[in-house]
């Protein structure tokens, strides 16, 4: 039987993924998330990046964090919602860390962020309200919404606002509830330049048009990147650590992966 080469990819990652779930589930879902993030700056630190990115920034505690474990770093933020950029503008320009009000996404202009505000589990019949400053705000809908807040923001494509020279080290923190196809499509040229990229994934669909965990992978193999580690959030949901080929062999990934899944 042959088998097509995307197939061969997909597999490949589906056996990551899940040899490092059953490690993962060993241990308390806090902690394996705690140690994957610990991994992940650790990481970023050894490669003394120069362009650190945080997409779906919220508070933008990565930027801030980065900033001074390297003061030298450019570290840029987008938060779309407007609300939470409201909430925390002021305390990040005193941060010396660049937050834009801005979605990043395949369309220059304008798109609509939908802000779920009651959502429904039909599973579990469980009805949930979330605020306008809520982590959920996404441009695709969500299929658990009853009621979402739509609200216009201005929409820029990665690759045409961030700019790279050969000498960059560039790190990422990705974590836009659903709408990881419209902000990966944007930046090819910018994440084909990554040293590392941390990324909430689903397995399942859960927005609207969505990108899955499979999906991601194919982007990022493509873009040079291999996946080294993940933890666990939810039956459907998890982040993974993306890194370049060549600091994917590096044995601290090797130490920090056995760090990372330790009973």
């Amino acid at each position: 039987m042959t088998v097509a080469r995307t197939d061969a990819a997909e597999a490949a990652y589906r056996a990551f993924a899940g040899d490092l779930a059953k490690r993962a589930r060993k241990l308390p879902r806090e902690v394996v998330s705690e140690r994957v993030e610990t991994a992940f700056r650790e990481l970023c630190v050894s490669v003394r990046p120069t362009v650190s990115l945080e997409v779906g920034a919220h508070e933008a505690g990565f930027s801030r964090w980065l900033k001074a474990e390297v003061p030298d770093a450019r570290c840029v933020a987008f938060e779309a919602n407007p609300y939470v950029h409201r909430k925390f503008a002021a305390d990040l320009a005193a941060a010396d860390v660049e937050y834009h009000h801005l979605a990043v996404s395949d369309v220059a202009g304008s798109v609509d962020l939908r802000i779920p505000r009651r959502l429904h589990n039909t599973k579990r019949d469980r009805w949930f309200r979330k605020q306008r400053t809520s982590r959920m705000a996404s441009l695709a809908d969500h299929r658990w919404a009853v009621r979402t807040e739509s609200v216009a923001v201005p929409s820029v494509p990665l690759d045409d606002l961030i700019r790279v020279q050969d000498h960059d080290a560039v790190v990422a923190w990705i974590d836009v509830e659903g709408s990881s196809r419209q902000v990966l499509s944007s930046g090819r040229e910018v994440l084909s330049r990554a040293e590392l990229v941390y990324i909430e994934v689903e397995k399942e669909q859960v927005w609207d048009g969505q990108w899955l965990d499979t999906d991601v992978a194919a982007f990022f193999a493509d873009c040079g990147l291999v996946p080294v580690l993940r933890d666990i959030q939810r039956r459907h949901q998890y982040n993974v650590v993306f890194a370049a080929a060549d600091l994917a062999n590096d044995p601290l990934v090797t130490r920090l992966r056995d760090d990372v899944y330790r009973p």
